[in-house]
């Protein structure tokens, strides 16, 4: 790999968000550097036009500020690569072009609308997507999906995006999360490029997906730029979909004005999975990926886990991943003893879930829901609020609650320090780490 290459992943690294950097990123392989000229290689064509919508920008930028020029970049993924006259390069080469990315170690390439299961709890916002997808700007706009943890909301943004590209391939179409919208504002604010930013949001945007915008709740630049890019494109007829967490109204932090955008057009709501959908998806889910789900199986591990698909997915992959070391079937017996220790995350055990943490941190249930600030408390306190919201999919104002009637805000904080913590401090990683064992979330 070149040398400006390894510089300019660096300063990518520092402006990235640590998820997006590994996925999108760090995969990246420089093919050939000539001069002002970057080909690089991706691990499939997905990636490549994935980045080309999201990230191509922005790594242009990063090599502007490497060699202080202007840099051409192209990618490619391995089936369009040229032949090496190395032996030891084609072998390598040919390993790669025969073992494609299987769509079940790809999760966004199966998040389409053939593969989301569809439920009362589901069917509106399921019916909007599609309309949308087929028919950008013309209905609906802007769509903003809202629901808890994990019940399909980024299934359905992946799955409009999937069939826009594939239907009509002429739109571009951009996606993104709130968190790194937020990033990106503030870069190109700092190193004088929102000029850059403008043009690739308003001036090369034909469909505009946003994922998790209650990121931007309290960031008043980032705020001010969406509003901006919001009316621009909804102005020119171009679609707008945005996720959140929660409903426009609940969303606090946002401006009056942005949320009356927001309900300009439809708000639909995903509720948590019913029992019978929890079963269809466990049983697709295995028949997609060859496992022999007994349907007694499937009905025990939905009765368990009701609030969260991606939870109830995790659990057949615990399940199928045990059955296939021990090279033994899936039985009802297996997934009992496997699931005893497990605490289902649904509301009525968030009271063990802040009994756990209190007793690993040897305070009281009432410390933790306290208004005291010691480093102590707060720490532990913070790390509930961070299990409760990843791992049992409560809403931010419902952590808030229960720990006092703290605000959406301060919830957020809050998990956004654990996470940061956990990027940096190895001590902080093991920690959480052992807590999420004893609950039986890792």
């Amino acid at each position: 790999m070149s040398e400006t290459w390894c510089k300019t992943l660096e300063i990518l690294k520092a402006r990235v968000e640590p998820e997006p950097f590994e996925r999108w990123f760090a995969p990246l392989e420089v093919i050939k550097a000539d001069g002002a000229n970057l080909l690089l290689g991706a691990p499939d064509e997905f990636s490549v036009k994935w980045i080309k919508d999201n990230y191509l920008e922005i790594i242009k930028d990063a090599l502007w500020d490497t060699v202080q020029a202007p840099v051409t970049v192209n990618l490619e993924a391995p089936h369009t690569r040229p032949q090496s006259n190395t032996p030891h390069e084609n072998a390598a080469t040919a390993n790669r072009q025969t073992a494609p990315a299987h769509e079940a170690d790809t999760p966004f390439l199966r998040f389409t609308f053939e593969q989301f299961v569809v439920a009362p709890s589901n069917e509106i916002a399921h019916s909007a997507s599609e309309l949308v997808a087929k028919a950008p700007g013309r209905q609906y706009n802007p769509l903003f999906i809202h629901g808890g943890v994990g019940v399909g909301k980024t299934h359905l943004l992946h799955a409009i995006w999937h069939q826009i590209r594939a239907n009509q391939p002429h739109l571009q179409v951009l996606y993104t999360f709130g968190e790194s919208y937020v990033n990106e504002v503030m870069t190109a604010s700092r190193n004088g490029r929102l000029d850059l930013l403008r043009h690739k949001y308003r001036g090369q945007c034909d469909v505009f997906l946003m994922d998790d915008l209650q990121y931007l709740t309290t960031k008043d630049f980032p705020q001010e730029e969406f509003f901006h890019t919001f009316n621009e494109l909804y102005n020119c007829g171009k679609q707008i979909v945005i996720v959140s967490d929660q409903p426009p109204q609940m969303l606090a932090g946002i401006s009056e004005r942005l949320r009356s955008r927001f309900q300009w057009g439809l708000q639909v709501d995903i509720a948590p999975p019913e029992f019978e959908l929890c079963v269809q998806i466990l049983m697709r889910k295995a028949q997609r990926e060859n496992i022999d789900l007994p349907k007694e199986v499937a009905e025990c591990l939905a009765q368990r886990f009701k609030s969260s698909i991606r939870e109830l997915e995790g659990a057949l992959n615990k399940v199928s991943a045990h059955a296939k070391i021990r090279k033994i079937p899936i039985t009802i017996e297996l997934a009992r003893h496997l699931m005893n220790n497990v605490v289902p995350a649904n509301g009525h055990n968030q009271d063990t879930v802040i009994k756990v943490v209190a007793d690993h941190f040897g305070l009281s249930v009432s410390d933790l829901k306290s208004s005291r600030r010691h480093q102590s408390v707060s720490l532990p306190r913070q790390i509930a609020m961070h299990i409760l919201r990843e791992h049992c999919g409560l809403s931010l104002p419902a952590i808030g609650a229960l720990f006092g009637g703290r605000t959406h805000t301060t919830v957020m904080a809050s998990i956004s320090r654990v996470k940061d913590l956990v990027d940096t401090e190895l001590a902080t990683e093991r920690l959480l780490r052992d807590i999420e064992r004893r609950l039986g979330f890792a």
